[in-house]
């Protein structure tokens, strides 16, 4: 009994990550050669595997410390590494810009802004350290603050990247259970020791449309209660619930549960974060409450599709699709899920990108699985997940700061299996306005 308690309080509070980037990350951990730079990447998935990063604090001298406090703030970290919606929600103004400063052991942490629109509280933040290790980061094992009151159920997850030696720039993204107020101070201090705090202002901004959805589709020993779909300026999210047979939750049977969502016009949407959680056991049942959110459309859709999937993690070594740009288009297989068609490669201002096609089973997914090699088969990872292109369904954009010459550049793909589709909880909701 104790551990299905364990594990539920768990899945509120922990932070989880994305299905589609675990399923990229585990497909890239079995290829043979350079492993991947990891990305602070993570999101509030419950259903997913808990991606553990272990955190440690770099310690400098008193003297350089200081020394940090008199490098001037660059600007907005939202603009660096925020996903597209954090990026439309600067756009439109929408966040709260601020500039509170925190040291800790020598790191200075500056926090840039806030961004709120009802969905997930953003937080954008630059940090300050020449020497940093890897996994090293101030966000392990911190308590929130509303108003001075701890918050209670919340899932919290992030983005890191290094923009110019010795400086960092995040992003931090809250999701909380409770109803919150549309304006309030977000305090932030760690656990344990205490060494720190700082205060945030938040507001709520931008205009949103909920709509009920109240429909159930069940299988045997799952049942799905989607509720509510809400468009916000920076995600769309979904609202649902899972009505799992205690013996299916106790093996994990739906453990890697995941969504593939599409609009009417096909485009299948980039997935951001997800997370919640629920009760024990009734008469043989347990019921677990979730949110997921998707990137945000410009325009409302006439309907939206929800395609329940599992991800199978336990596949054998992946095959490549590894071939030399020479200038034209052409297509790499990524084995039964589908295909991608390599449209151009561009270079601009010391960045080059790379458009093209997809073609298969999980759109997004596949549109991730890409990277570039030299002759002697040194990795080049995208800097931003692939986005795609506006007025298309199916072409994507990846960018990349540092390439090999185009004389020995290679692009790369990786052969997947297609998604486990659970044709009997799949739905499509029309929207009215």
């Amino acid at each position: 009994m104790e551990n299905w308690e364990k594990q539920l309080k768990n899945d509120v509070n922990r932070s989880l990550p994305s299905m589609i980037d675990t399923r990229v990350e585990e497909t890239l951990k079995r290829l043979p050669g350079k492993k991947p730079k990891r990305r602070f990447f993570y999101g509030l998935t419950a259903a997913a595997a808990a991606l553990i990063l272990t955190f440690g604090l770099s310690f400098f001298s008193p003297t350089f410390a200081n020394s940090l406090k008199d490098i001037p703030v660059i600007g907005s970290a939202i603009e660096f590494v925020g996903d597209i919606g954090m990026k439309k929600g600067k756009e439109k103004g929408l966040t709260t810009v601020m500039g509170e400063q925190v040291e800790i052991d020598g790191q200075l942490i500056t926090f840039t802004e806030t961004l709120y629109d009802g969905g997930e509280i953003h937080i954008g933040y630059l940090m300050q350290a020449p020497e940093k290790a890897q996994n090293d980061h101030f966000m392990n094992n911190l308590e929130l603050f509303i108003d001075g009151k701890p918050i209670g159920g919340y899932g919290m997850g992030g983005r890191e990247s290094e923009i110019e030696k010795g400086m960092y720039a995040g992003t931090i993204s809250v999701s909380v259970r409770d109803d919150i107020p549309d304006s309030f101070v977000l305090g932030i201090r760690p656990r344990e020791g205490k060494a720190w705090s700082v205060e945030l202002p938040v507001e709520r901004k931008g205009n949103h449309e909920s709509y009920l959805v109240q429909k159930v589709e069940q299988q045997k020993d799952l049942t799905i209660l989607y509720d509510q779909i809400t468009f916000f300026p920076t995600s769309t999210e979904i609202a649902l619930r899972l009505l799992i047979d205690e013996k299916a939750f106790h093996s994990n049977k739906y453990m890697m549960l995941d969504y593939q969502v599409i609009d009417d016009k096909g485009r299948v949407l980039q997935p951001f974060s997800g997370g919640g959680g629920g009760g024990g056991p009734v008469d043989g049942k347990v019921l677990q409450s979730f949110k997921q959110y998707y990137e945000p459309l410009e325009e409302q859709p006439k309907s939206l599709t929800i395609k329940p999937y599992l991800i199978d993690m336990n596949e054998a070594a992946p095959e490549l699709e590894r071939r030399q740009w020479q200038g034209e288009k052409m297509t790499l297989s990524q084995g039964e899920i589908g295909h991608l068609t390599i449209l151009e490669v561009t270079e601009e201002d010391g960045v080059t990108t790379i458009t093209y096609q997809v073609e298969g089973e999980d759109l997004y997914s596949q549109s991730t699985a890409i990277w570039l090699e030299d002759s002697a088969g040194t990795r080049y990872h995208f800097d931003q997940p692939a986005v795609r292109v506006d007025g298309t369904v199916n072409q994507y954009q990846v960018s990349f700061a540092e390439v090999p010459s185009f004389e020995e550049l290679y692009i790369v793909t990786v052969a997947m299996s297609p998604p486990e589709f659970l044709e009997e909880l799949e739905v499509t909701i029309e929207l009215e306005e």
